[in-house]
């Protein structure tokens, strides 16, 4: 077998080789007990602490708003018109 030019190690998969044997299933039996112990701890840890997810965990609260970016020109526009009218009329009390 060959993928991309590089030669791929492999082995004949012969089913009639394929055997259980009384260790695997052995092996297992223990390995359900000791699932089942690792899911009763969870399950006591979890009742003792609720879990938060998400915004519960975070603690947030949209507001709908968006943050304040840079000006663009009209705003830019609009202070410095803003600026020259508050010259002109300080210019005038004088």
């Amino acid at each position: 077998m060959r993928w991309r030019g590089y030669s791929l190690p492999y082995k004949v998969f012969d089913p009639d080789q394929q055997r259980v044997t009384h260790a695997a299933i052995t092996e297992n039996k223990r390995l359900s007990e000791a699932l089942a112990l690792a899911k009763e701890i969870q399950d006591t840890r979890l009742a003792m602490d609720e879990v938060k997810i998400g915004k519960q965990r975070t603690k947030y609260t949209p507001t709908g708003r968006k943050p304040p970016g840079p000006k663009g020109w009209a705003e830019k526009r609009a202070d410095r018109r803003a600026a020259e009218a508050a010259a002109e009329m300080q210019h005038a009390a004088e």
